[in-house]
């Protein structure tokens, strides 16, 4: 094997990632030997393993800041860890061989499956202490983004998380005995990891290491690049594209010349000096293959349908928003693909992989892309396809652009909001008409697809009027926005905006500890702050709350959404979400039996603990109540039977608010 591709924690684990399998077709294309590791998939797997749980158990024992109701808790449920693996297997198997599932088992499997993987990621989180994990992020206690700090848990990492990556380098990394690895780290989440990988491969490899994705050419751009980080922790760094590099550093390995002998695109450290050869130009779409998932395990995605990414266009079509660099890996260019090469790439993956769910990763869909897709796809009633993507709000959309979109498999999409004031989005540069937003989202649900608004206060030059705006859009348009991600502006490095802050007001507090972020502190001379975005941020969310329409889908990932939806329409989704808000976040016809596990008390005889897995709420029970659980389960009694025949219970196993593990008296 000339070339193992590596996918570091913390990304998401339900479906895979676009990177290596791009990468890895351009490279076989090419006549090397490939092959892939998801080492994120890997890393979820190993936390809710038996092997990791008897390290859990043990940090349980030696105590920490735990009180003792908390550890024995916490003991409990990892002590149940392979019913909390169930939960996950039920939601893998939940699409039946026909692919038309009884809905409301399809929509129970995928919450239970979600919620039970929060709850026990949580529980990981508070024993070990020293980090936190979710389906969503990965975050050290003492931060991702301080250089001397990553270099110190690279040393000193947590046993959890240290016998992982040994036994990922030694049993999968390095049995094959690759003559080079490739890591791809696309978010700041994968920073500790991919340096701690990488530091385990040094130690005991001479095999080359080369990193790719964004995160590390952003920190170069900065200057924040650490010098000794090469041969310790990786050897190359590539820039932007990594196929055309890639493939010459390999030809170079093949050949016997050195590394990094004219091989553009990439950072090095020569002598004592970190060098940078000259970019690499974008890639055209016409000489991309299809992307080649083989080496994924996409069985392994926690995820009842695979659902694989792909692409209609490279780069930003628009490419002016103040806010945004996320187009520096194509090198600020844009190019789209034919879209008879789209239906083909399609075609070509829904056949090798038997799969029919697929993720545009635009940056947005072009318009005249998408109405040509439209056009000339073929029916989801014919195919069975269902898409989802991203879209910019445009006055060229008709009606029926989003009919036809519907018409090929489109079930959600998601918009770029930014703001409901024009004023300030004619500061993004975004330049978009209320009106157009309207018509857009209006024509969208009609046409029968889930709107996902993303949206965020606190652009330097906002006024508390123009927050206000945006709230009171949000607010008064649930019947066209099914969902909305609120934030907070963030000042990164090398947008635009970053060029020429002094017309914004803009001052960049000094660094401290996040030396290696590629988000900077700010202070703006006037209007809505950073702190003050925040704020109207969560009022935004805490009033949605109280909208029906909004009422409780926050707990369904991306990735999964598209699933959900290829099965029911958003307003069967909505109502369905309506029903568990109302029963205390529980799906009302589960049986109770099928949501706990039960565990003996450890220090109390004839005490029994209970674990609602979705919740997270752990319950001691004993004497008349643990006869009547007994019945309870033995009869098979729904939730909502719980709820009327034993509200005490009911209220025990459903605390408002919370899910955090505690082991309280029923």
């Amino acid at each position: 094997m000339e070339i193992l591709l590596v996918f570091p924690p913390q990304w998401s684990a339900f479906q895979p990632a676009l990177s290596l399998p791009s990468l890895s077709a351009w490279l076989k294309r090419a006549g090397f030997s490939v092959d892939s590791v998801d080492g994120n998939v890997l890393f979820y797997e190993w936390l809710l393993s038996d092997e990791c749980a008897k390290l859990l158990l043990e940090q349980v024992a030696a105590g920490g800041d735990l009180s003792r109701d908390a550890r024995t808790a916490f003991g409990a449920i990892f002590e149940r860890v392979h019913e909390f693996r169930g939960d996950l297997a039920r939601l893998r198997q939940s699409a039946n061989d026909d692919r038309r599932p009884d809905k409301d088992a399809y929509f129970e499997a995928h919450y239970i499956g979600v919620k039970s993987l929060a709850t026990y990621l949580d529980a990981v989180s508070r024993v070990c202490g020293e980090f936190t994990v979710s389906p969503y992020e990965f975050r050290l206690r003492s931060g991702n983004l301080s250089s001397s700090e990553l270099e110190r848990r690279v040393a000193e990492p947590h046993p959890v998380i240290g016998e992982f990556v040994r036994r990922l380098v030694a049993e999968e990394i390095l049995a094959p005995a690759p003559g080079s690895i490739g890591m791809s780290c696309i978010g700041q989440e994968q920073l500790y990891f991919t340096l701690l990988i990488g530091s385990a491969i040094k130690q005991v490899s001479d095999a080359p290491v080369m990193v790719g994705g964004t995160i590390f050419s952003r920190i170069f751009e900065r200057g924040a690049l650490q010098p000794h980080w090469f041969g310790r922790f990786f050897d190359v760094i590539v820039r932007n594209e990594g196929e055309k590099p890639a493939e010459r550093m390999l030809a170079n390995l093949r050949a016997g010349d050195p590394l990094t002998e004219a091989v553009p695109g990439i950072v090095y450290r020569e002598e004592r000096q970190i060098v940078a050869s000259p970019p690499c130009p974008p890639l055209r779409p016409s000489e991309l293959p299809v992307p080649d998932f083989d080496d994924m395990p996409l069985g392994r995605y926690l995820s009842a349908e695979t659902t694989l990414p792909l692409l209609s266009s490279r780069g930003c079509y628009w490419g002016r928003c103040e806010f945004c660099h996320h187009g520096m890996v194509y090198g600020e260019k844009y190019a789209g693909y034919a879209v008879a090469d789209v239906q083909r790439a399609i075609e070509t993956l829904a056949d090798r992989y038997g799969v029919r769910n697929f993720a545009f990763n635009d940056e947005a869909i072009p318009p005249k892309i998408a109405r040509c897709l439209g056009e000339n796809l073929p029916s989801h009633a014919e195919t069975g396809w269902c898409f989802t993507g991203l879209m910019k709000f445009e006055d060229f959309f008709r009606r029926a652009d989003f009919e036809n979109a519907h018409r090929i498999g489109f079930r959600s999409l998601y918009v770029g909001l930014e703001s409901a004031s024009e004023r300030v989005l004619s500061l993004m540069r975004k330049n978009t008409r209320r009106e157009v937003m309207l018509r857009n989202l209006r024509d969208a649900t009609e046409s029968g697809i889930w709107m996902h608004c993303f949206l965020f206060f606190g652009f330097p030059g906002e006024t508390e009027e123009d927050a206000e705006e945006t709230f009171r859009f949000v607010m008064e348009n649930s019947d066209i926005i099914s969902s909305f991600g609120a934030g907070a502006f963030s000042l990164e490095h090398n947008a635009p905006i970053f060029h020429h802050l002094e017309d914004f007001g803009v001052r960049i507090k000094p660094t401290g500890m996040g030396d290696v972020d590629v988000y900077y502190d700010y202070e703006v001379s006037s209007g809505v702050d950073a702190v003050r975005a925040l704020e109207w941020m969560r009022r935004l969310q805490d009033a949605s709350s109280t909208v029906p329409g909004y009422v409780g889908a926050g707990w369904v990932p991306r990735e999964l959404l598209l699933c959900v939806l290829s099965h029911m329409t958003p307003a069967e989704l909505v109502e369905r979400c309506r029903m568990v808000r109302d029963m205390g976040g529980l799906p009302p016809a589960i049986k109770v039996r099928d949501l706990v596990s039960r565990v003996t008390h450890p220090d109390r005889a004839g005490s029994e603990l209970v674990i609602n897995r979705v919740s997270g709420r752990v319950l001691r029970i004993d004497g008349g109540a643990r006869r009547a659980f007994d019945a309870c389960c033995e009869t098979g009694l729904s939730v909502t039977e719980i709820k009327e025949l034993a509200p005490l219970l009911f209220e025990g196993l459903v605390p408002p608010g919370q899910n955090t593990p505690e082991a309280a008296p029923a």
